[in-house]
């Protein structure tokens, strides 16, 4: 059995993977969540999902001054913001930062992220030359950190470039992604510079990349209603058809894989 303190620090978008790995739990002592305004939709998922937990401050807990109970296994989970997207580069560095404070307080850290436009390569090998404890973070079968929140959704880059292969030119959305949508465009490459809040725009830039279509990357997570109406909002806005990937595409390896590996820090 696990002993210790895990660090779960995370973006909305692959929360999903971190409650499901959670809720199958049964060796979990105590969960506590850092309180931010990027913690909104994961304090639902966790009620929804019956997992005990306590909300604490995340500045009483960072400054030392909130003394978790750390007998047995304990998870601290730590919401970042989405608008880190907006720049890899700067995305590499707060995650960097949000280790270093977080390490003292903890054993080990699992990040629930993927490479995100490049902004955490080679983030493994920066955390064991600057990093007092040990970490992971999502990977594929092949060992390669995963691109992005679809490549973690169908199981690494090399499923992800064959998916974009038969589907090119399309919006995907996870449960996640199609719930947060919002937030994202705005983060995206297509919309540099653009004004997400201007629907006439949005089209604009979507008509000119030739995007018509949204697909539904059914992950078996998060809640269903949810996602369907998330993805209808977003069509009916854009006036796109909606698309739902085929069966045999999606997988939860790398959600069990990394969730493994980050218990396995613990000893």
């Amino acid at each position: 059995m696990a002993k210790g303190v895990l660090g779960a620090i995370a973006c909305p978008i692959l929360e999903d993977e971190l409650i499901y790995s959670m809720s199958k739990d049964d060796e979990i002592s105590h969960v506590y969540l850092l309180d931010n305004r990027h913690a909104k939709s994961i304090k639902i998922k966790l009620v929804r999902n019956g997992i005990a937990h306590t909300i604490i401050s995340e500045e009483e807990f960072l400054d030392g001054s909130y003394r978790i109970d750390v007998n047995g296994y304990t998870i601290v989970i730590w919401m970042m913001d989405l608008g880190l997207h907006e720049e890899p580069t700067d995305l590499g560095t707060a995650l960097k930062d949000s280790m270093k404070r977080m390490e003292k307080y903890i054993d080990a850290i699992v990040l629930y992220y993927g490479l995100c436009g490049n902004g955490l390569k080679d983030i493994d090998v920066w955390s064991k030359d600057n990093l007092n404890v040990p970490m992971t973070i999502i990977r594929d079968n092949d060992g390669n950190i995963v691109d992005d929140c679809i490549a973690a959704a169908i199981g690494g880059t090399k499923q992800y470039l064959n998916l974009l292969r038969k589907y090119p030119g399309i919006m995907y959305f996870t449960p996640a992604f199609a719930t947060n949508y919002d937030d994202l465009l705005g983060r995206m490459e297509l919309f540099k510079g653009v004004d997400t809040g201007d629907d006439s725009m949005l089209k604009m830039v979507f008509e000119m990349a030739d995007y018509h279509e949204v697909m539904k990357v059914d992950t078996g997570l998060g809640d269903k209603d949810e996602f369907q109406a998330a993805t209808e909002k977003f069509a009916n806005r854009m006036g796109f058809d909606i698309l739902t990937l085929e069966d045999g595409w999606c997988t939860l390896e790398p959600a069990d894989r990394v969730y493994a590996e980050a218990k396995g820090l613990l000893g």
